[in-house]
């Protein structure tokens, strides 16, 4: 870019431990070019206030909150909001983005103050994530509010056709679809040996689910699963964050590990280094049903099948471009599925090579990045005009 780098402004209402899409979007900015603040909001108080990752400023603020209460939530996350605004008002940029809805509110108005673009980036359909917490009553409350403010920015960003269909439908504009997909997946093969060795010593296959740890994602139940008998030829890994953490590590099997949270710069090896990914999620809930985990990209990008939820929108994906298997949730089918593709040796490569042929064409982050980066180029000319 010419002259004076254009500054990015971020909001974000988890602490960047790094969240891998905000980070990749971050990223592919920095290395476009653009200065990027983020200003995010550490709940637990327990991150550095403030640090560089990968050319990202990043910013954390208070107050004290929590992740596992909504009434907590509700009670404080307004004074994030307010000193989010305060710290805003002493610094200088020229582009402002949303994640999620739970900061679209402050970002528009500074948006508005300044008369700058201003970008939100929907993650979740975010009354479909609140309705696994909310009473019906709050979960229209949430809709209604969400349909209102989505309208206000210059330019959307959602994780998948479906996302879009639904913001478009409540009149969002210029909306983009940039799915969480991730780069050519790149690790040492030492490094990839070693992490086998030391979650298969015996070399049996590895079954991973790396990502956000909740009810309703059948974490539970795939730990249960591979601390007793089931699916006998192969070992899980699971890692990530969330409130099922703390279960998740207190629980010991000589078929299980768990390694907590994993740096978006080492997923490419534990996923390199697995033989199967898992993401099955609970269709009731509309968020899992029509959002799309990175975790189905990510095992295209190695060449390995996936397991998914039938009546989800990734289930139909995996079905379509036939990568992978879908499996009904709440029941043994995950194991089953895990047992036939261990078994079936040509199923398996046939399963891997289609995923991997889908991440070539089509979903990847050099395409995703790309149109990113044209909405931010035409969004930042538009207000120079």
């Amino acid at each position: 870019m010419a002259g004076r780098p254009k500054r990015v402004m971020m909001l974000l209402s988890n602490p960047f431990r790094p969240d891998p899409r905000v980070h990749k979007e971050a990223k592919a900015l920095v290395d476009a070019g653009y200065e990027v603040t983020i200003i995010c909001w550490d709940r637990e108080q327990k991150y550095p206030k403030q640090e560089t990752i990968d050319g990202i400023q990043i910013r954390r603020l208070g107050p004290r909150s929590s992740f596992d209460s909504t009434k907590i939530f509700l009670k404080t996350i307004r004074k994030f909001w307010k000193e989010a605004r305060k710290v805003m008002s002493s610094m200088k940029f020229d582009i402002i983005q949303s994640h999620d809805l739970d900061t679209l509110s402050p970002a528009s108005k500074e948006a508005r103050r300044r008369k700058i673009p201003l970008v939100y980036d929907s993650h979740e359909i975010y009354h479909e994530m609140a309705a696994e917490r909310l009473s019906g009553l709050m979960v229209s409350f949430v809709k209604i509010y969400e349909k209102r403010l989505v309208k206000r920015p210059d330019a959307v960003f959602c994780v998948n056709d479906r996302f879009k269909d639904i913001l478009g439908s409540w009149g969002a504009r210029e909306v983009e679809v940039i799915m969480g997909c991730p780069p050519e997946p790149v690790a040492s093969p030492q490094v990839i040996e070693d992490i086998r060795r030391e979650i298969s010593p015996d070399g049996k296959p590895i079954i991973m689910y790396i990502g956000v740890l909740e009810p309703n994602r059948n974490v539970l139940e795939l730990i249960e699963g591979f601390t007793n008998d089931k699916s006998p030829m192969a070992r899980l890994l699971l890692g990530g964050f969330g409130t099922l953490e703390n279960q998740a590590s207190s629980v010991s099997g000589s078929r299980y590990k768990f390694i907590g949270p994993v740096k978006p710069k080492d997923m490419a090896a534990y996923t390199l280094a697995s033989d199967i990914l898992v993401a099955v999620y609970d269709p009731s809930f509309g968020n899992n049903r029509d959002s799309v985990p990175n975790k189905l990209f990510e095992a295209m990008s190695v060449s390995n099948p996936i397991i998914v939820a039938k009546g989800t929108w990734t289930g139909q994906i995996v079905e379509k471009l036939n990568c992978g298997l879908t499996v009904k949730y709440g029941s043994d089918e995950v194991f089953q599925a895990i047992d036939e593709l261990l078994a079936d040796k040509k199923l398996y490569e046939k399963l891997g090579s289609n995923g991997r042929k889908a991440f070539e064409d089509k979903y990847n982050w050099q395409v995703m990045e790309k149109r990113l980066l044209i909405t931010y180029q035409r969004l930042l000319s538009d207000s120079n005009d």
